[in-house]
């Protein structure tokens, strides 16, 4: 029987299920929580963002779905773009399903003016996948190289006292999600410094505006579907953000948190404001929620400052990241 490809409404929640069990069996092989838990997806896939779009495919071989596929698109900045991603069910594996979905996730993307597509592979520390040279095959490059790193919290109780994490000038503010107003206007200028001070490779990616509107509705966002972004932020002598970094960690899975951004503002380095707020954060996470068990984070391989502070305070490579980039 011929696998057709079919757009999902996010809304059927009875589709959306079968959709996010796909791409559960499709990334289970990989360590660490490659995948949401289930009512992370149901809230997140449901809810409204003006700043992404979301499409998604199902591959259905009679009443059954074998494959998944996700389009990403920034509706703000970088309009030129889209993130896809394909996933098979490993049953059905070897079939052409995840080409089929991938062509499929590329005209629309074309058609939305996209001219630049995105993915990625998950490769083991030091090893390869079967996502490395089907990538290929379906034309995308590799523009970026990152690590994946997971961090034990009993290593980092371990090691905790022993980090010098002092940020001598600067006073460290934290707060959940929800930026204080005094900060909110130079908080929105270091973010819009991310995309071109973090280190990017061949990735298509130009800078972003965040004026305190757009950080507000953001926020909202966040709290709307219950995911708290604990931050810290450096303030310098003079009054502005001079650094920011954030844990995130969902209503839904209270053991598992994700490193969101870490920047600080290249006036400002030299301070060790990296380790100062990565520790202010995790103590901040750590004290939300007792129960938490790992933080997982990225960084480009060439990032070794950041690096270097992720392995002060316990993190370790669990993956290998390729980030992938195709011109339509």
């Amino acid at each position: 029987m011929a696998v057709d490809i079919e757009q999902l409404n996010p809304r059927n929640e009875a589709a959306l299920r079968a959709w996010w069990k796909v791409g559960r069996a499709a990334t289970a092989y990989r360590p660490g929580k490659p995948w949401p838990l289930w009512e992370q997806s149901r809230v997140a896939l449901r809810a409204d963002n003006p700043e992404r779009g979301v499409v998604l495919l199902a591959a259905i071989d009679g009443r059954e779905m074998v494959g998944a596929g996700l389009l990403t698109r920034p509706l703000v900045e970088n309009l030129h773009t889209a993130m896809a991603f394909a996933y098979t069910r490993p049953d059905r594996e070897r079939e052409g399903i995840g080409r089929r979905l991938v062509e499929e996730l590329e005209v629309i993307a074309a058609g939305d003016g996209r001219t630049t597509a995105q993915s990625e592979v998950y490769l083991p520390p030091g090893g390869t996948a079967a996502g490395e040279p089907f990538a290929t095959a379906m034309g995308y490059d590799v523009a970026s190289r990152e690590s994946i790193k997971e961090l034990a919290l009993t290593d980092y109780l371990a090691t905790r006292d022993a980090l010098s994490a002092r940020a001598d000038g600067y006073r460290i503010v934290t707060f959940d999600t929800v930026c204080p107003d005094e900060h909110v206007e130079s908080f929105g200028r270091l973010l819009g410094m991310l995309m071109t001070e973090v280190p990017l490779g061949e990735l298509d990616l130009t800078a972003s505006e965040w004026t305190p509107e757009r950080i507000r509705a953001a926020e909202r966002r966040q709290v709307d579907i219950g995911r708290h972004v604990l931050t810290a932020m450096a303030i310098a002598p003079d009054g502005g953000v001079a650094g920011v970094s954030d844990v995130r960690v969902d209503d839904t899975d209270r053991a598992h948190g994700q490193v969101g951004i870490t920047i600080v503002d290249p006036a400002h380095r030299g301070h060790r404001l990296g380790l100062a707020l990565k520790v202010a954060t995790h103590d901040v996470a750590l004290a939300s929620y007792p129960g938490l068990v790992s933080v997982d984070t990225s960084n480009a391989d060439v990032n070794a400052h950041m690096n270097a502070v992720n392995e002060a305070l316990g993190y370790r490579t669990i993956e290998n990241l390729l980030e992938l980039q195709k011109r339509l």
